[in-house]
């Protein structure tokens, strides 16, 4: 029998995105006669509130990070999500998802995935308890938004967030461990040779990956410059932000050792064909580059999940943190002259690295189903 399930993301950053189309990968795989229905909640909401939560993010992370990081601090209170923000919320929810939740009463699906939150609680008041409503963590801590006692279940990434769980009273059977799902190449990512034919980088190139995340934010512009003074190949992965792109572009316009891309779709040849990799610390792009195992060196992670993700894993010694961005070649030649720290790092990162985790969401989600 075909089993159905609706996989939903918002398209706040690209995280969220990513974490849902790698699930559908995975249900495809495990089992392919399913019927699954990926859709980004926030293109079914009113121009007004669609441009609030993606505007509002974009400008706030983009050029006043600090206000970010104390929004999403001080709601992460069981306080917050009961008081005037999450009531606000939830009735903007309500009025914004009425035809979201028919599509989903059409389809009829037997399981329900969120990766992020918006419209999360008022679609699981709608189909629980008859269809599951589960919610997929997508960062290595989560927010009490995350936690809501609505849902049927929670897939979780790290045993800190169980014990966040948990100590907000949630039900220990509900509370899966997975980790973050990432795209299924990455339980067999390529070899650096191979990465590196592929991209045409020689072989014998100290390579460097620059990039600022999805949306391209952080201090791109000054850690390329550090590294092309400092004698590195640098691929420099701009995401969806066109000004640094330009920017780039024209300044390293004479220079074949800099090479400047917009968003791609290739990062696991990418991340592979790099000898070290710069880049800000969210949770997708971060579970990714872990399975990899390439030395990650952390650069201006935003206020919020961004820090508190560069903080989990600088506790585990799986990656560094560049704190002067002038300083970023120096950094990279003393990563890669010590065998022992680079080996290192890649060992604490595959101690961390889950490149099964959506196939261990889908399975957990058909096993519920019986």
């Amino acid at each position: 029998m075909s089993f159905r399930a609706a996989i939903l993301y918002a398209s706040v950053g690209t995280g969220h995105r990513s974490a849902a189309l790698a699930l559908e990968k995975w249900f495809r795989l495990e089992k392919p006669d399913s019927g699954i229905l990926c859709l980004d909640t926030l293109s079914f909401s009113s121009h007004i509130v669609r441009g609030i939560y993606t505007r509002s993010y974009l400008e706030m992370v983009r050029h006043i990070p600090q206000l970010w990081g104390y929004f999403y601090d001080s709601t992460d209170e069981p306080e917050a999500r009961n008081g005037v923000i999450a009531t606000l919320g939830e009735l903007t929810e309500k009025l914004n998802v009425a035809k979201l939740r028919r599509i989903l009463e059409d389809f009829s699906p037997d399981a329900i995935l969120f990766t992020h939150f918006f419209g999360a609680h008022a679609i699981a008041e709608a189909f629980t308890p008859q269809t599951p409503v589960y919610y997929v963590n997508t960062d290595f801590l989560s927010h009490v938004f995350h936690r809501n006692p609505a849902f049927s279940g929670w897939f979780v990434s790290t045993g800190e967030t169980v014990s966040q769980h948990l100590a907000d009273g949630l039900p220990a059977e509900k509370v899966y461990l997975t980790g973050i799902p990432v795209d299924p190449i990455f339980a067999s990512p390529p070899g650096r040779e191979n990465a590196r034919e592929i991209l045409g980088i020689p072989g014998d190139e100290k390579a460097a990956l620059v990039t600022g995340g999805g949306i391209g934010v952080g201090p791109m512009r000054d850690v390329v410059l550090s590294l092309f003074e400092g004698g590195f190949s640098i691929d420099a992965v701009c995401g969806t932000n066109e000004k640094i792109r330009e920017s780039l572009s024209e300044e390293y316009a004479d220079c074949p050792q800099v090479r400047v891309h917009g968003f791609v779709g290739d990062m696991p040849l990418r991340f592979a064909a790099a000898d070290v990799v710069f880049m800000k610390p969210g949770g997708l792009s971060s579970s990714e580059a872990l399975c990899v195992g390439t030395p990650m060196v952390i650069t201006d992670p935003i206020p919020g999940q961004e820090q508190r993700n560069s903080d989990f894993l600088l506790d585990r010694g799986a990656v560094k943190a560049l704190f002067d961005y002038r300083l970023a070649a120096q950094k990279g030649h003393w990563i890669l002259s010590s065998r022992k720290e680079a080996a290192r790092m890649k060992r604490a990162a595959r101690r961390i690295a889950r490149p099964f985790a959506g196939r261990d969401v889908v399975r957990k989600v058909l096993e519920l189903k019986g």
